[in-house]
């Protein structure tokens, strides 16, 4: 079973879970709500393919060098706990050497560039309210998204060799995360989250300085982020 079908599950799963639950057991803070987010990003060393086969794999950069991520939301929570939201996120990071160089004989060496990812993403939380005290004001959660994100590569470069501009392509994008909130006060709450983010196959089409066939990549990358959200 592919992990599209799996994401599709768990928020099956989690609709289940908030049909069944009280509406007695959630905290009394529901309605609107926006959120703003950021923090770390890392991104899993990622294999550049032509015509069907793997040619080198790019590693990144640590997030404390190099590597965040940002968002913005916009949801609302029911009484069952369940939390609809329509987020907007950045995600960047830059490359630190280029392994397994199948047309330079599978070396590696030094590279540049930064690769970023703007998406665009539906997501479905479930909130686990009414713990008992001293944890009352804490808010566990859990859920995913899918939605599209804009894939951007630029300014790669290997031993002084430039490989083209800019290049990027639409594709599809899911995510999974967890978290816990904590309640500030009536309107302001602070969070701790953890996403999973992965995207379908971008096509970046044909790159100066490489065989002349289309370049393909899958992004695939997790963020720890610190948010704050405001309820209306």
């Amino acid at each position: 079973m592919n992990l599209q079908k799996n994401t599709q599950y768990l928020v099956m799963g989690i609709v289940g879970l908030g049909a069944i639950a009280s509406a007695s057991c959630f905290a009394d803070t529901l309605g609107p709500y926006v959120s703003g987010m950021g923090g770390v990003n890392w991104v899993a060393e990622q294999d550049l393919t032509q015509n069907n086969g793997d040619f080198v794999e790019m590693e990144f950069n640590q997030p404390l060098h190099s590597g965040y991520a940002t968002g913005l939301a916009l949801g609302w929570r029911f009484p069952v706990g369940l939390r609809p939201e329509v987020e907007l996120s950045y995600r960047r990071n830059t490359l630190d050497q280029f392994n397994n160089r199948i047309y330079e004989g599978g070396s590696s060496i030094e590279g540049k560039g930064e690769e970023e990812a703007s998406s665009l993403m539906a997501n479905l939380w479930y909130d686990i309210s009414n713990l008992p005290a001293p944890l009352s004001r804490f808010t566990p959660y859990i859920g995913g998204g899918l939605g599209y994100a804009v894939l951007t590569i630029k300014g790669l470069e290997a031993g002084g060799v430039e490989f083209g501009g800019t290049h990027r392509d639409t594709v599809t994008a899911w995510q999974l995360g967890a978290g816990v909130a904590y309640e500030l006060s009536e309107h302001w709450s602070m969070s701790l989250d953890y996403r999973y983010f992965k995207t379908g196959e971008a096509n970046f089409g044909k790159i100066q300085g490489l065989p002349q066939a289309d370049v393909e990549t899958e992004y695939n990358a997790r963020s720890l982020m610190l948010g704050l959200r405001y309820w209306l």
